[in-house]
């Protein structure tokens, strides 16, 4: 074999090998495929719609013989400091047989929930009373049989620090009390032990006079309810 002949040999050999390394590869990548690149995609967040404010129309009330303001706002579940807001009230006293009233409409804040499985939110229960009555002593002397009737017709509360006062610069100040849900308490004018049902002021003449007002506050003297007397 001449030399010419060896070093073609060689190359032929050398290209077969490379053919069949090709075809070796090209047979891999056919029986595994490669997997596809997966490029994560970040979803859209959906904006929250945006708050609705819902009010209803005002309702107007003919003021009835014997109906007070805090009645008539008990009546709607609405605080009399709004009630006379909303007619331009500024004497509770002031109050007339066939008058009319407006009686203004509370603010429903609704936010949509963010999915059908979200939880959404509750108003915290509040305790809202009421003074549902006075009762006058028998005698301009003597405090006995006179009586402040304050209802609880919200969540229980403890309305030490409280005040009732008259218009006569009067003021009682609950002691540390509990007033449960539903639960009424009376307010006595004269002198004795407090039980869970009855204080008393320890007054020796009576405080409340025809066509006084009664006004309840909390500990931060926020005016809570008020009621007039007549005659």
């Amino acid at each position: 074999m001449t030399r010419q002949q060896a070093i073609f040999l060689v190359a032929v050999n050398a290209l077969l090998s490379a053919v069949i390394s090709l075809l070796v590869v090209f047979a891999v990548y056919s029986l595994f495929p490669p997997s596809p690149a997966v490029i994560p995609v970040a979803l859209a967040g959906t904006p929250l719609p945006p708050t609705a404010t819902i009010r209803r129309q005002p309702i107007y009330y003919i003021v009835k013989p014997g109906d007070t303001l805090s009645t008539i706002a008990a009546q709607f579940n609405i605080s009399t400091i709004a009630l006379m807001q909303a007619n331009g009230i500024t004497n509770p006293n002031v109050l007339a047989v066939g008058q009319q009233l407006i009686i203004p409409p509370p603010d429903l804040t609704a936010v949509a929930p963010l999915s059908t499985t979200s939880s959404t939110s509750v108003a915290t229960p509040v305790p809202i009373l009421r003074i549902t009555a006075i009762i006058r002593a028998t005698s301009p002397q003597s405090p006995v049989g006179e009586m402040v009737i304050v209802q609880n017709i919200g969540v229980r509360v403890n309305v030490k620090g409280w005040t009732l006062a008259d218009l006569h610069g009067n003021i009682y100040v609950f002691p540390d009390f509990v007033l449960e849900t539903n639960a009424g308490v009376r307010v006595h004018s004269e002198a004795g032990l407090d039980t869970a049902t009855d204080l008393y002021w320890g007054r020796t003449a009576p405080v409340w006079d025809a066509n006084d007002t009664a006004t309840l506050k909390d500990r931060n003297a926020a005016v809570i309810d008020s009621y007039t007397i007549r005659k």
